[in-house]
């Protein structure tokens, strides 16, 4: 079928260093996207807020050829996908402004939404009978609670950044049971990991308020969320919409972190493994298979409730921390995830599906403005992962 030829425009944040030549802030994954959709009929490129002139609605962007990006002149988008991970409200207000200067000279669709921040969606979510069981009890860090909090939690708790990621910021706090110190561990914000322990509460707080700064933090129990090596891991599952603006488990993969470590994040040295051959180490496979049905169900249904509360979305990464009893819990919900994890599994198809996807999902988006287009959409039909 020959299909007429889009402009897919994959959006960055403003990189305030840039001169004359250009890295994406995720090459491989602009390479690969630009070189998958070539054989879909789209001209991809990558652009930045500052690379639109509001005078002329000329915009600049960067297209992957011959092995190199090159800067050229290009058409406005009919797709954007949004891959902003911002430094400052400044250009977050920056972008928003000129997507919508575009948008009124051509208009365009989004492959995905936002999410808004942590303590919301853990909120909404956590209403969901269905869901909340799965959800790990979430306040927001004051000061003056802490102690209660350890009190009600074994002396135990997880603090981590309302807006973070990359297992950045993330702290564990150990009170002692015998005298007055604290212990501590956890990465700090440039994501180096720390331990260190404090005589008491008191010298903690100061800390932790220098550290957080005015950055708002969660505050969460700690769980065991270990393998049979005590090492952390974690369950992430990509959820993407295809061709037909479906929802499908596009897979799963294990992020496992060093012995020792707090996180299991990728950028905190962790490694990836096939999530059914290390849940089969840990539990027995009939027990892993088990655990991976119920995070394909808790993935969909978790897909359903953001779609209700926040808008439209093309695709959704769910990191999942499993219990040595298997209690399932829903940790973390990205609607900007990486593939890094599944381009590490083999084989990898589960890695190609998670590029192409965007693209199909794209067409269907442009095709379904059109008035001949009658296909009705069931957006949350899953089905099993890529194989």
């Amino acid at each position: 079928m020959d299909y007429t030829i889009l402009s897919l425009g994959i959006l960055i944040a403003p990189d305030r260093t840039a001169e004359q030549s250009m890295t994406p802030p995720e090459p491989r994954l602009c390479r690969d996207l630009s070189e998958a959709s070539s054989r879909f009929s789209f001209q991809t490129y990558v652009f930045s807020s500052e690379d639109y002139d509001h005078h002329t609605g000329m915009l600049l962007g960067w297209r992957w050829q011959n092995g190199a990006w090159v800067r050229q002149s290009m058409p406005l988008p009919d797709i954007v996908y949004d891959r902003t991970f911002f430094h400052s409200k400044r250009d977050r207000l920056q972008c928003e402004e000129a997507l919508s200067a575009i948008h009124a000279r051509k208009a365009h669709q989004r492959i995905n939404g936002s999410l808004p921040s942590k303590p919301i969606v853990y909120t909404r979510l956590a209403e969901d009978d269905t869901l909340a069981r799965h959800i790990p009890p979430t306040t927001r860090y004051v000061t003056e609670e802490l102690a209660s909090f350890l009190a009600s939690h074994g002396g135990k708790a997880l603090i981590k950044p309302a807006a973070g990621m990359q297992g950045r910021g993330v702290i564990l706090i150990r009170q002692s049971l015998w005298d007055d110190t604290v212990a501590v561990k956890g990465r700090t914000r440039d994501n180096r990991s720390f331990e260190r322990i404090f005589p008491n509460l008191v010298e903690l707080k100061k800390r932790l308020a220098r550290f957080m700064g005015n950055s708002p933090f969660l505050l969460q129990p700690y769980l065991n969320l270990r393998d049979d090596k005590e090492r952390p891991y974690d369950i992430r599952a990509l959820l993407q919409k295809n061709g037909e603006g479906k929802w499908r488990l596009t897979g799963t993969a294990a992020r496992i972190g060093r012995s020792g470590s707090l996180t299991s994040n990728l950028h905190g040295g962790g490694e990836v493994s096939d999530s059914c051959t290390l849940l089969s180490a840990n539990f027995g496979k009939p027990m892993a298979e088990r655990l991976l049905r119920k995070i394909h169900t808790i993935s969909g249904h978790t897909a359903i409730r953001l779609e209700h509360g926040f808008g439209r979305f093309g695709e959704l990464a769910m990191d999942f921390g499993i219990e040595p009893d298997g209690s399932i819990w829903l940790l973390e919900v990205n609607s900007k995830p990486g593939r890094e994890a599944f381009r590490q599994t083999a084989p990898l198809t589960a890695y190609t599906a998670s590029i192409e996807r965007p693209i199909h999902y794209a067409r269907y988006l442009k095709d379904r403005l059109s008035p001949t287009f009658t296909a009705s959409e069931s957006p949350y039909d899953l089905c099993q992962p890529h194989r």
